[in-house]
């Protein structure tokens, strides 16, 4: 089984190419075009149940192991959580965007976008930190014991994007990325 460190920078890889494929989604709505629904729902479903379920508190078992462990530089980790928090009103604030186009209301275009991009930015954003600065502290404050500790607190919860027995709606949304993929590849 993979330590907390390496299962969160998978996670992490699996939210950026939901994140790449929502981008898609609303470039096409912003050209005029009809996305993929059921994809950009799919997307935002998934952001609004995973991470504050499992991907969150994962880090913010991290994040305390840390603070603990660290004489100096973790001040920044007391933040993480809150960030957490305002990370999860934000998506729950573009949800009901997506709502409201999917209920054909009255909406202009740029004010989706804009929430689109709002969004998009802030996940990225929250991202790039922490695997540039929060994982490597970890990393580096941690002793192989200390993950091991904190491996045998968390459920073994899987990303329901990979995991090929998900809800039928993970299901099209993997297969969607696994097929970007392979054309981004060929």
């Amino acid at each position: 089984m993979a330590n907390i460190i390496e299962q969160i920078r998978a996670e992490h890889g699996n939210m950026a190419k939901l994140l790449d494929a929502l981008e898609r989604q609303v470039a096409i709505f912003n050209e005029g075009g009809t996305p993929d629904y059921e994809i950009v729902l799919g997307i935002t479903d998934y952001f609004l149940d995973y991470p504050d379920r499992c991907h969150h508190p994962k880090e913010d078992l991290l994040a305390r192991k840390v603070i603990e462990g660290a004489e100096d530089g973790a001040s920044s980790l007391h933040k993480l959580e809150a960030q957490h928090e305002e990370l999860g009103i934000l998506t729950r604030r573009f949800h009901q965007y997506v709502r409201r186009v999917l209920e054909e209301a009255e909406l202009p275009r740029r004010d989706f976008v804009r929430a689109a991009n709002e969004f998009l930015a802030s996940q990225r954003h929250h991202m790039q930190m922490e695997e540039e600065h929060f994982l490597p502290l970890a990393e580096s404050t941690l002793s192989p014991d200390d993950l091991a500790s904190i491996d045998s607190d968390l459920l073994a919860e899987r990303d329901p994007l990979m995991d090929p027995g998900s809800e039928a709606v993970y299901a099209t949304l993997r297969e969607a990325i696994l097929s970007w993929e392979g054309d981004v590849r060929g």
